[in-house]
């Protein structure tokens, strides 16, 4: 089994479709010990390089002085996509024992186009120095890099004093140096520095994928906090805004409809529950990205039944690329356009719902209605007793009757359709997996709230089909109290799913967390909810456990089976403050907030279940994305736990 290069010491810079990748020491050096160029026998290591769209483009870009490689010091983030690396010539020796040469590179980072300033300081009076950085470009996808596999470097398609350019099918790279190329994929610039008389250079490189599904959109304007905190939370927020700028996208078939792509560096493209989840938490800052996120996805609803794509008409996708993606080792293979999620359609009337109550953007809400009213047929049809579509209650199935629930008939799609979807993250107590079709009990709050706000939605625009909606709503909420409901020594919780003969889940998972608001609970099954999250089994002291520890399979390095995400903490936070448990949201939101220190004062994709009693810091989770659109959307949630009006 491969195991997916490291990204917890690497510094990034987003400006989506563009990344940066550095390693810890500030390098861009290719990959690393633990990858291999072929075999699927990887076991991890990291990864560097230039990154657009979904390939790698510039892979190597190594920096000498006079021959010598600096010698690392720190590597700085800043606001606008910019990392500052600093390092220290040591092999150019000083009148003293000190360092005497000192390298400053600064790389800025915008949709497709990166510049990289090169600054040689020095205590001397006069230093002749050469600054020679080394590239190459290979083109690797994404797909492969998560396996550890690399291409060789490719030829560069022309070349002269000025510029290099590589090219493969609609993909280019242009790197542009006027009178600084070289031959062998070199460049130069030579001078003389001097104390108080830096020598500057300067590369910039030009990134274009004509074939890509997604392209920049435009940063927001101005948002307005009425008073900014100040310490942890203050940086953790500012942090957090900048991280979003940066993952900003619209897709080719809607490029005036803005979104939140899902996460670097393996999700930056629209992800239909990750985008919706953003827009929503973000809502109280930036109501046009929700209208734009909901636009997005209206443009790829679905029109007709197709397994193989887990589509069918009305529901919402669950993520676009340029093309079908294929990972070997976890038997994948998803379309260009798949949508293999059981709870972006709910969600999608959700975020609809919320703008429409926020009375920001009639005219947005009043053209998605026809949209909406797909959704809302795809919605019954799904919860209905006759279900047998795909991604629904496959096959017949009638045991899960009432419910939303999924399985994939592909034999190549996700097994797991809800935000838990890696493999085994639906089990027992006993650590069995849970059989298809799957009911999640987050999904049918969900779709409770749904139901009920588009019903509100339809009567305010005069549109039909209100009632049945709320008749849909009103069978759900006792159905699923009737079944999801189940017993420990501790009490009653709402368990995670129920498998495909019917049978609930018999260990607590943070899931309980997302029907905290929906409506789908009475104040009393509120309560216990609430009770159960902050319990030691689930709160860890930083996060909610997305697992009871009491679980066979609890591990807290499993991706969904003990570990801690930033946005599941975050969700479960905004239902306690719906429900009115502020002290309960205050606790969780401080976790939260001390787990951000030990990540720079931000939120990664997830970190490791590691208590706070076990650890002083987070641990991270080597593999976790950064940034991540729901993570770095989940500081405003914090930000209102704790007291900060927006």
């Amino acid at each position: 089994m491969t195991v997916q290069p490291a990204l917890h010491r690497q510094h990034c810079s987003v400006a989506a479709p563009t990344q940066v990748w550095l390693d810890a020491d500030g390098r861009l050096a290719g990959g690393a010990p633990g990858t291999d160029t072929g075999t699927g026998t990887g076991t991890g290591g990291w990864f560097t390089g230039l990154l657009h769209g979904d390939t790698r483009m510039l892979c190597r870009a190594e920096v000498t002085v006079n021959g010598f490689a600096p010698e690392p010091a720190t590597v700085e983030a800043s606001p606008g996509g910019v990392l500052r690396v600093r390092g220290l010539v040591r092999g150019i020796e000083g009148p003293t024992e000190d360092p005497a040469v000192e390298l400053l590179q600064t790389w800025t980072v915008t949709p497709g186009a990166v510049r990289v300033s090169l600054r040689v300081s020095t205590s001397q009076e006069a230093v002749d120095a050469e600054i020679e950085v080394r590239l190459a470009a290979d083109f690797t996808d994404m797909a492969a890099i998560r396996l550890g596999r690399f291409r060789d470097p490719l030829q560069p398609a022309a070349a002269d004093a000025s510029s290099l350019r590589w090219s493969e099918g609609g993909k280019t790279l242009t790197v542009s140096a006027p009178g600084g190329v070289g031959p062998g994929e070199r460049l130069s610039w030579r001078g003389t520095a001097g104390r108080g008389r830096p020598l500057e250079a300067e590369w910039q490189a030009v990134l274009s994928d004509s074939e890509d599904a997604v392209v920049a959109a435009p940063l927001p304007a101005p948002r307005r906090i009425r008073a900014v905190p100040e310490g942890p939370l203050g940086l953790l927020l500012d942090n957090s805004l900048d991280e979003l700028d940066g993952l900003r996208l619209a897709s080719r078939q809607a490029p005036d409809a803005p979104f939140l792509a899902a996460g670097a560096p393996w999700y930056f493209t629209l992800f239909g529950r990750d985008s919706l989840w953003a827009a929503r938490l973000l809502l109280p800052l930036d109501a046009p990205l929700a209208a734009g996120t909901l636009r997005a996805l209206a443009a790829y609803q679905g029109t007709k039944t197709d397994p193989a794509a887990a589509e069918e008409p009305g529901k919402i996708l669950h993520e676009l690329r340029a093309k079908e993606l294929v990972l070997e080792s976890q038997a994948l293979r998803l379309p260009p356009v798949y949508f293999g999620a059981v709870d972006s359609t709910p969600l999608w009337l959700c975020l609809l719902g919320e703008l429409g109550r926020a009375g920001t953007d009639d005219g947005a809400v009043r053209s998605l209605l026809p949209s909406a009213a797909r959704a809302a047929q795809w919605l019954l049809a799904a919860g209905s007793a006759s279900s047998g579509a795909a991604g629904t209650a496959a096959a017949g199935t009638t045991a899960n009757a009432g419910f939303l629930s999924y399985q994939d008939t592909s034999g190549h799609g996700l097994s797991n359709q809800g935000w838990k979807d890696s493999r085994d993250a639906m089990q027992f107590s006993d650590g069995r997996h849970a059989d298809g079709p799957i009911a999640l009990s987050e999904v049918q709050g969900y779709a409770y709230q749904a139901a009920v706000q588009t019903a509100d939605l339809f009567d305010a625009y005069g549109e039909p089909g209100a009632q049945e909606l709320r008749d849909f709503a009103a069978a759900l909420k006792h159905n699923f109290r009737e079944r999801f409901w189940v017993q420990d020594g501790a009490g009653s919780f709402p368990a995670m799913a129920l498998d495909g003969h019917g049978e609930p889940l018999d260990i607590p998972g943070s899931n309980m967390g997302h029907l905290l608001g929906t409506g789908i609970l009475e104040a009393g099954e509120a309560r216990l909810v609430a009770d159960r999250l902050l319990g030691p089994e689930l709160f860890s002291g930083y996060g909610l456990h997305t697992l009871s520890r009491r679980a066979a399979g609890f591990w807290p390095f499993s991706y969904h089976c003990g570990s801690v995400w930033s946005h599941d903490t975050a969700i479960a936070i905004r239902g306690l403050l719906a429900e009115g448990f502020t002290a309960e949201a205050r606790v969780l939101a401080e976790g939260l907030l001390a787990a951000s220190g030990a990540f720079g004062h931000r939120l990664p994709e997830l970190f490791s279940g590691v208590t706070a009693a076990e650890s002083g810091r987070a641990v991270p989770y080597p593999a976790s994305c950064h940034p991540q659109a729901w993570s770095s959307a989940s500081a405003v949630v914090l930000a209102q736990a704790l007291g900060v009006a927006f």
